[in-house]
């Protein structure tokens, strides 16, 4: 029986690679959740879908003393090994960016550093031949066209400690928003890369599931951006450029989590299609790796 963590798994991509775990049948699957009516749900659904075991513990990403608390509970309550780890769940601000309990920035704090904490905490817990994947975005790249006729310009990577507090200089709010969701999902490539580097034994992606209308992304957004997400671009998604759904996306996604799809090398990066590309230049750029594994280490030294 192998053992699949997915974090964000109560709804879109993540809810999908669990679907598809739980039809492969035989498969424990450990899914930690906020909401625990929606992780009910969920448990009671893969059950049924054939998941040999579901474990929903609870969790809150925008909070890393809640993180550190899972983790420490995990260690002590579980001796189970991960064949897999998915570190998928993520925000986007819309209208303004907000710190956490913690103060740091909304996006940064729930896409990268709740992950990074999550992720060392469990290494030891990985089996030796596990999988780790974390979902980026080809947001990153200011040449991915589909995401620039959505508003973003690529990363703005500047160091991590100005990106924890949400500076990213003189542009609008909206634009401030995009920058630091492109940013936070370029420090997944980069995490993922380094951890490639660091940990030879196991494998190591990221992956950009595309553009996919429906999902939860634009939670935050307003009534008619959302009735336009909801309704109008999921019929669009074959033929818009860049873009793809939860069915295609976790397809490959549960291919690459599962070991049957690798790339060249541990920590390459995906698109939903399942090819392997290179990141955009900052996600290759050694200073970068330094710079955020470095600053990770130090905004999470009161939470290990």
């Amino acid at each position: 029986m192998s053992i699949y963590f997915i974090t964000g798994a109560t709804s879109g991509l993540g809810r999908q690679v669990a679907l598809r775990l739980a039809r492969q049948g035989g498969h424990h699957l450990v899914l930690p959740a906020r909401d625990s009516v929606k992780a009910e749900q969920l448990r009671r659904e893969l059950l049924a879908q054939g998941a040999a075991q579901v474990s929903i513990p609870g969790i809150d990403l925008s909070s890393l003393k809640s993180v550190a608390d899972f983790v420490k509970g995990f260690r002590s309550d579980t001796s189970f090994a991960l064949d897999g780890v998915l570190l998928n769940a993520g925000g986007q601000s819309a209208h303004k960016l907000a710190l956490t309990v913690d103060g740091f920035e909304s996006t940064f704090a729930v896409n990268h550093l709740a992950h990074y904490l999550l992720i060392n905490g469990l290494m030891d817990r990985l089996s030796p031949t596990a999988v780790v994947g974390w979902t980026a975005s080809g947001t990153h790249d200011p040449k991915e066209m589909s995401a620039r006729l959505s508003g973003f310009k690529g990363a703005k990577y500047s160091t991590a400690a100005q990106i924890a507090k949400g500076d990213y200089g003189d542009v609008s709010v909206e634009q401030a928003c995009k920058d630091a969701y492109a940013t936070s999902k370029l420090c997944n490539i980069v995490t993922a890369r380094a951890f490639a580097a660091t940990h030879r034994e196991m494998k190591f992606f990221s992956f950009d599931p595309g553009l996919m209308p429906g999902t939860g992304l634009a939670r935050e957004q307003g009534a008619a951006i959302q009735w336009i997400w909801n309704n109008v671009l999921p019929r669009l998604a074959n033929i818009l450029p860049g873009t793809s759904s939860t069915e295609r996306s976790s397809a490959v996604l549960t291919d690459l989590l599962t070991g049957k799809l690798r790339g060249s090398h541990s920590g390459a990066y995906f698109n939903y299609t399942g090819k392997q590309l290179e990141p955009a230049i900052p996600g290759k750029e050694q200073w970068v790796a330094q710079d955020l594994l470095s600053t990770s280490d130090q905004l999470l030294a009161g939470f290990v």
